[in-house]
């Protein structure tokens, strides 16, 4: 009798076992970054938890809602906030408020509170990637320019002030320094998402 007890307080959580699954890699784009995390358990949930958490050891918790399924909206305030909507086996948020220098790996914590059992599982992460605005001159920044510098050069003719080579040699010049400006800039915006593959692999390495 208590090894039939023993073998139903054991097998029944195996039963019902809690999946959380995340995409690879996202990329957000002025502040904000899309996620989706994936959730499957034999129990229909009615409420749970949703949790994010920052870094490869998930110390540091972004943002948590506690949700009844009736109303599956959330939103959480703070500097990096997260709003999202739980449906049919997944929770779709948007993180907010996030910054170049907070591209790292993300967790989702999802816990069932109701019905019993308590279950709850962490997700394999996701890299997050994001994308700093760079500041660097658009095509219209540089036409803009250009069409100073040959109003400027045609009163300087008109008025008959300064030399016409100076005028030509101060338009190549500032043509030439935005080009090599935008060239630089969209570099420097491919090189940095070249590591950010490699560090999920190390990630899942560890």
């Amino acid at each position: 009798m208590i090894i039939t007890l023993i073998r139903i307080f054991i097998y029944i959580p195996l039963g019902l076992a809690l999946h959380v699954s995340q995409p690879y890699r996202v990329v957000g784009k002025e502040g904000e970054v899309p996620l989706r995390c994936s959730f499957s358990s034999k129990l229909k949930p009615e409420e749970m938890q949703v949790s994010l958490f920052k870094g490869l050891h998930g110390r540091e918790r972004i943002c948590s809602a506690y949700v009844n399924l009736s109303e599956p909206y959330f939103t959480t305030d703070g500097t990096v906030n997260c709003r999202g909507n739980i449906s049919s086996g997944r929770v779709d948020m948007i993180i907010a408020g996030l910054r170049g220098n907070d591209t790292d790996l993300y967790r989702c914590d999802i816990e069932i509170f109701f019905p019993p059992p308590y279950l709850r599982a962490i997700g394999n992460g996701t890299v997050v990637y994001i994308q700093e605005t760079p500041n660097c001159p658009t095509a219209s920044t540089q036409s803009q320019v250009q069409s100073q510098s040959q109003t400027s050069e045609r009163e300087a003719v008109r008025n008959d002030v300064g030399p016409l080579p100076l005028l030509y040699a101060i338009l190549i010049i500032t043509s030439c320094s935005l080009i090599l400006q935008m060239i630089a800039c969209k570099w420097r915006a491919s090189a940095a998402t070249a590591p950010m593959l490699s560090q999920k692999e190390s990630y899942m390495k560890f």
